[in-house]
């Protein structure tokens, strides 16, 4: 046996692969799409990023605005346009997720590099650690002990979940989502005996939060409730915030985070008044400051603005490994306007929302909350 012939093999496939993709990327180009790290992409992410960057010099917090907003999404539903949203983004093919989000964790939220822009700069960590990062501060932040009943609502892809489970077995989790390619996931997981994820304390709801309340109430069940990344999608945060309460036991305590503002954009709240409405359907996001008004008989007793250049340098992960794989997205997986659609997605939101004014307009809200009664 020739022991060359393996090793040849392997890189005849690499070749072809990196031929495959530098064709791909040729075609998409000709066609005005064009990769991550090119001359072309870099300078227009630079052009918007400056731009908004003397928009939002302009802009300051206006608390009557706040008070208005808190008033108007109080007699509206929990959500809005969740089919349509899963539909049109959570619902998208496995494989595009598999292709950008990082290997371990398949986490669809901001990672967390640092405290400020030059910190997470200097963060040489790679996704799926800063990935594990952020929940190891959420963690500490809701005083995790990991013997504690867990709603986590929102799951996406069972990224906490394979965390919690990786440090805390003896925890018992119950995890809701209304995306079927997500419940689906994690079921997969919970099927292969070398996941994590595989055990008796794990139970998936297929279902929106709303939903699992009105048709399973769950009073004073929990001693903890973790959201990432799903407040974006509340249109009603009194609705929810109570109904977070009447899951917690007395004493537990709810940890959230989500895309914030600091100033107040009262169009925000419309998804079809901005951008968000094409990604994200019935999408919003909230000023820093509103989520505490609307904490009912709920104690805020922590909240933290986190920079946006940690959301900025994972969706520049994102970016980067969505071109690296993609001779196998296009043109199986998606077409060339679909890669467009998602090219423009990881542009727009890092150089509308996050790379401004480095990071100090948009960026997550870190909000902990405990159950007095």
């Amino acid at each position: 046996m020739n022991p060359k012939i393996p090793y040849e093999s392997a890189a005849l496939r690499n070749a072809t692969r990196a031929s495959d993709a530098a064709r791909i990327r040729e075609q998409l180009a000709d066609a005005g799409i064009h990769a991550w790290g090119s001359d072309e992409l870099l300078r227009y992410e630079r052009n918007l990023t400056r731009y908004f960057s003397r928009e939002y010099r302009n802009l300051t917090a206006n608390n009557a605005q706040l008070d208005e907003l808190r008033q108007s999404s109080a007699t509206l539903p929990m959500a809005q346009q969740t089919e349509r949203l899963m539909d049109e983004h959570y619902d998208e093919p496995l494989a595009l997720f598999e292709r950008f989000l990082d290997r371990r964790y398949m986490a669809y939220t901001m990672a967390w590099f640092g405290d400020d822009a030059g910190a997470c700069r200097n963060n040489p960590v790679s996704l799926e650690q800063a990935q594990s990062d952020k929940f190891a501060l959420a963690a500490e932040r809701i005083g995790l002990c990991g013997n504690e009943r867990i709603l986590n609502i929102g799951c996406g892809f069972g990224s906490l979940e394979t965390w919690l489970f990786e440090r805390y077995p003896d925890v018992q989790v119950v995890s809701i989502t209304p995306s079927k390619v997500q419940a689906a996931y994690i079921r997969e997981c919970m099927a292969d005996p070398e996941h994590p994820i595989r055990s008796d304390r794990l139970r998936v709801v297929e279902k929106t939060f709303e939903q699992m309340m009105a048709e399973e109430p769950a009073a004073g069940q929990f001693d903890l409730v973790f959201s990432f990344g799903m407040f974006e999608h509340v249109a009603n945060l009194d609705a929810a915030l109570s109904d977070i309460h009447d899951c917690l036991r007395p004493g537990g305590r709810c940890f959230i985070d989500l895309i914030v503002s600091k100033p107040v954009f009262l169009q925000h709240m419309d998804a079809d008044r901005t951008l968000i409405g094409r990604y994200f359907p019935g999408g919003r996001v909230w000023p820093y400051d509103a989520l505490p008004l609307a904490a009912g008989k709920l104690e805020v007793t922590g909240r933290w603005f986190l920079n946006g250049t940690n959301y900025w340098l994972t969706l520049d992960h994102w970016h980067r490994n969505f071109w690296e794989n993609i001779e196998a997205l296009h043109p199986a997986v998606l077409d060339a306007p679909a890669v467009k659609h998602w090219n423009d997605y990881f542009v727009l939101c890092k150089a509308v929302l996050f790379g401004p004014l480095d990071g100090d307009t948009y960026g997550d809200g870190y909000y902990v909350f405990r159950r007095r009664d």
